[in-house]
């Protein structure tokens, strides 16, 4: 991803909806659900 989220990955859920989140180490961090639109 690129800007604010630049390290993180997403996954599209549903719609408008993805999961991002960010990795450290082999734990993911800074989880959240995301309505973009």
């Amino acid at each position: 991803m690129k800007g604010e989220l630049d390290g993180h990955w997403s996954i599209d859920v549903s719609g408008n909806w993805r999961l991002t989140f960010a990795f450290e180490g082999e734990d993911a961090v800074l989880v959240d659900y995301q309505d973009y639109h």
